[in-house]
């Protein structure tokens, strides 16, 4: 039945419904369900999220769908939407569209484009519904072991005896990094099997838009952390413990000795601690010391990571001191001693670390100068020196490293950490040259320092250099897909595409590919921010409300330097799109007030006044001119005072003309058109006309003549008129207008033939608006009555009448005034049935708004002149709006006369002599 029922509809009106339809597709879009419809400029939709009984499903209701549309949507299935009914005649004549989930963790997101303007709908995997993906786990070689042993044969003598500890460090020179670097590069990372080169994220130069560049200026893009790769040698010796064995005897000591190692191995730190106080006040001399002292720092260490509590820290480099200091020819010594170092500079003490270092390396008991454990306390230099700004320190001992160490791997470090340096001091294209010259020189490490490629690419990004942090951002991503950092670097190949004015399509997916990816890291809240925030503009209020509450939320998830104020302009942006402009001035004013020593005054105050130059723009185009005087009063003292905004001077100007005080709107319009004059040409003139939305010189020029006019300034308005070389630059509103002055200027000169000339070529020319003529034409037609010209001029007033027919979009008060004049014409021709056509056609349409009272008497005095009392008296009965009393007064005086007229004829006729006097006159 539903079938015959839509092809009923479709055989009734098929021209309309073709019309009418919304159009679309559905498809696979990386890892998204993407649907996309168009057809409308405006749009009326819901979506709601129903699950019941475990069963998910998405009800969206559209705009009436083309058939086409409803069939790809009826034959799509995949993972995330497993079927999709459709229903044509859904409620209020939409379509209802079933989107049937494979379950309940599957999430929606919808968002509309404005050019071109689409409705567009996302499925993907929420959080709880993404599954672990299989990450590529590169093969290490075993680390080395640090084994303390001691002797099998009992120690009589303690100057005879062999240390605890005969067994040397040994680390592998080139463990299990060189492995890395020799073997066959794998790349890394999730395949992505329908763009497996992020195309999605590219943007060809065609593409790029100088506008967008223009306005990214003024956009807000937060400076991601410096991703820093762990020290390899540093961690390597961190996940290679100690390994502390006392082979068994047959003596207390010994048994006492292997007590206290089993209490270190359980975990059992407290009781160790007391043991072993008692162990050395019975053994003072024990074989066993050397173990104990190195043990006890271990304790105090474990004890550290699990209370926090600093002096247990404080404990443990003590006791590494004192047994260092005890046994400084002890392998476990060199180890402790370069351990020491990190551990002050994890903690950011790098001054107690650097002081570490070079104690380290000047200690003769720790092998050669080219030993590997000094060439770590280089590195531990080096990064010590970065953490205390001594960039050209710093670049110094990593450039030594390089040059002069002996181990491959530390070379290679040493490169890829130059760049950190130059990035940590904000120069960023010595970090850019570093980085490049790094993986230039040692190719076969791309896979394993991607902080060349993130650091990199940001470098590039506040360089200004889009293109090329657009390239090694989705570089990074390729080969590091499943690093912490891939969130960040995914947000900002949002905000590059959205820098270059890509549809606006592809830039919220950017961020929504991020949030579903990496929706559970801290590190992707940044872009879950910017689709809030760009999703506001389509909210219902209590929607915002909740936007709001969770925008700020989300921003206390992630550690970054001012994430408040980045949280604040998000939803003051949000605002601004919605047209909630107070509401953004407030919120800005609100921060800005309460964090007056951290806030990013330009930024803040930028937002602030351009929210109130749209606010006065706003009001001005809807005629509201007294209250766009109010708001610039409100704020001319405050965050106007300073503002050199050309925009604002030009509303201010068109308030003032407006409300009917042309010389300060004149003295306005003159300041902006000198300074447009000043900048012609200029890259400072580009700027301020996509920034600010500035009039053309065309437009100014224009308002300069009206205001001129209006003064009765002929002479100057024309000046203005001549100046306006370009009309077709003109809106067709001000094309129209400038036609009126020119014609007004005419007319002051007592030209009107040239100005009916003027007029007559514009009506047969314009191929705008057809309703935008109206005014022409009434201007014609009373140039054309001036003349005599009666007919040509009811041909003109006709014209607008049949426009109003045809558009009703003709303003009321001038077609109101076209058919009194049509009237007053046709009673001039005495043409009076025409005449009270025009007059009650009037009257049907207007009376009701308009005070029309000398019109209804005018009508009947047509009837009443041609002796239809009866109809005169009719249309005299009905007198509405102001005046009605003075008119109706009049007509009842003529209707009694006519009454009292009427009675004396009738006594005359009964006395034949006067009867016939009378006639006789």
């Amino acid at each position: 039945m539903r079938n015959l029922l839509l092809v009923g509809c479709l055989f009734l009106s098929p021209a309309l419904a073709l019309a009418d339809a919304v159009s679309g597709f559905i498809q696979f879009q990386g890892d998204t369900v993407h649907l996309e419809l168009t057809g409308r400029s405006t749009w009326e939709y819901d979506l709601k999220k129903i699950d019941e009984k475990g069963k998910a499903r998405v009800q969206m209701l559209v705009p009436a769908l083309d058939s086409k549309t409803i069939d790809q949507l009826k034959g799509f299935k995949s993972e995330f939407v497993t079927s999709i009914e459709v229903n044509p005649q859904g409620t209020d004549g939409q379509a209802q569209v079933t989107f049937h989930l494979g379950n309940s963790g599957i999430e929606s997101f919808d968002y509309l484009t404005d050019q071109p303007s689409r409705l567009i709908v996302d499925f993907y995997r929420g959080p709880e519904s993404q599954k672990s993906s299989a990450s590529t786990v590169q093969k290490k070689s075993e680390s080395p072991k640090i084994v303390t042993k001691l002797p099998k044969k009992e120690v009589k003598d303690k100057t005879d005896r062999t240390p605890a500890t005969t067994d040397s460090v040994t680390i592998v020179p080139e463990g299990a990094l060189q492995t890395a670097l020799n073997s066959d590069p794998v790349r890394a990372g999730i395949f992505d099997g329908g763009d497996p080169d992020y195309e999605r994220f590219s943007v060809k130069d065609y593409e790029i838009k100088e506008e967008a560049l223009i306005r990214a200026k003024d956009n807000y893009y937060m400076p991601y952390p410096i991703l820093q790769t762990p020290i390899e040698q540093w961690e390597k010796l961190k996940q290679s413990p100690t390994i502390y064995e006392i082979s068994p005897q047959n003596t207390e000591e010994n048994k006492q000795a292997r007590l206290l190692l089993t209490l270190f191995e359980k975990g059992r730190y407290s009781v160790f601690l007391k043991t072993q106080d008692w162990f050395k006040a019975k053994y003072p001399n024990s074989q066993y010391g050397e173990i104990f002292d190195f043990m006890t720092g271990d304790v105090y260490l474990k004890l550290w990571d699990e209370s926090a509590q600093v002096q247990d820290y404080e404990d443990a480099q003590q006791a590494y001191l004192s047994a260092i200091k005890k046994y400084p020819k002890s392998s476990l010594a060199e180890r402790t001693s370069l351990k020491l170092g990190y551990l002050s500079l994890d903690r950011g003490d790098a001054i107690n670390a650097l002081r570490l270092f070079n104690e380290h390396i000047q200690n003769i008991n720790f092998g050669s100068k080219d030993s590997l454990s000094k060439d770590l306390a280089r590195m531990g230099i080096a990064l010590a020196y970065t953490k205390l700004n001594r960039w050209s320190d710093a670049q110094k001992e990593f450039q030594n490293l390089e040059k002069n160490s002996l181990h491959r791997d530390l070379k290679v470090e040493a490169a890829f950490r130059q760049g950190d340096v130059w990035f940590r001091a904000k120069d960023y294209q010595q970090a850019i040259e570093d980085y490049k010259a790094a993986l230039k020189k040692y190719p076969e490490a791309q896979s394993i320092y991607p902080n060349a490629y993130y650091n990199q690419a940001e470098s590039l990004f506040w360089k200004k250099r889009f293109n090329e942090s657009l390239d090694v951002y989705r570089d990074f991503i390729k080969k590091f897909p499943n690093s912490d950092y891939a969130p960040f670097a995914m947000t900002r190949l949002g905000e590059l595409l959205e820098i270059f004015g890509a549809d606006k399509s592809r830039v919220i997916g950017a961020y929504l590919e991020t949030y579903f990816r990496h929706g559970e890291s801290p590190n992707s809240v940044i872009a879950r921010l910017r689709l809030l925030s760009a999703r506001m503009k389509g909210m219902k209020p209590k929607e915002v409300t909740n936007a709001v509450k969770e925008i700020m939320s989300l921003a206390k998830k992630i550690d970054l330097p001012n994430m408040e104020q980045f949280a604040t302009v998000m939803i003051a942006d949000g605002y601004s799109s919605r047209g909630e402009l107070e509401k953004a001035i407030e919120l800005l004013s609100k921060y800005y007030k309460e964090n007056p020593t951290t806030v990013d005054v330009r930024l803040i105050t930028d937002r602030i006044i351009s929210n109130i130059n749209d606010k006065l723009q706003g009001e001005v185009e809807n005629g509201q001119f007294i209250q766009a005087l109010k708001t610039h009063t409100q704020f001319a003292d405050n965050w106007l005072k300073n503002s050199q905004r050309l925009d604002t001077k030009f509303n201010l100007g068109r308030a003032f003309e407006m409300g009917g005080v042309p010389k300060e709107a004149e003295k306005y319009y003159k300041d902006v058109l000198n300074r447009i004059y000043a900048i012609r040409g200029t890259a400072e003139a580009k700027e301020i006309e996509v920034k600010e939305g500035i009039p053309s010189e065309e437009e100014l020029n224009l308002r300069l003549a009206a205001v001129q006019t209006r003064e009765s300034k002929f002479s100057q308005a024309y000046d203005y008129l001549k100046n306006i070389k370009n009309p077709e630059k003109l809106s067709e509103v001000d094309q129209i207008e400038r036609v009126n002055i020119a014609v007004q200027l005419l007319e002051s000169r007592g030209d009107n033939e040239s100005a009916i000339r003027y007029l007559g070529e514009l009506l047969r020319t314009w191929k705008g608006q057809p309703e935008l003529v109206a005014e022409p034409y009434f201007r014609l037609a009373e140039l054309q009555r001036k003349q005599g010209k009666r007919e040509e001029a009811l041909q003109a007033l006709t014209r607008i009448d049949e426009l109003q027919q045809d558009t009703q979009k003709i303003p009321v008060i001038l077609h109101a005034r076209a058919l009194e004049n049509m009237g007053d014409i046709y009673l001039e021709q005495s043409q009076d049935q025409k005449a009270a056509g025009a007059y009650k056609k009037l009257l049907e349409k207007y009376e009701e708004s308009r005070p029309l009272s000398s019109i209804r008497y005018k009508l009947g005095e047509i009837h009443f002149r041609r002796g239809e009392v009866q109809k005169a008296s009719e249309a005299w009965s009905e007198f509405k709006g102001e005046n009605k009393q003075f008119w109706k007064n009049l007509a009842q005086e003529k209707l009694k006369d006519s009454e009292w007229r009427d009675g004396y004829k009738k006594y005359i006729q009964r006395i034949p002599a006067m009867s016939e006097v009378e006639q006789g006159k």
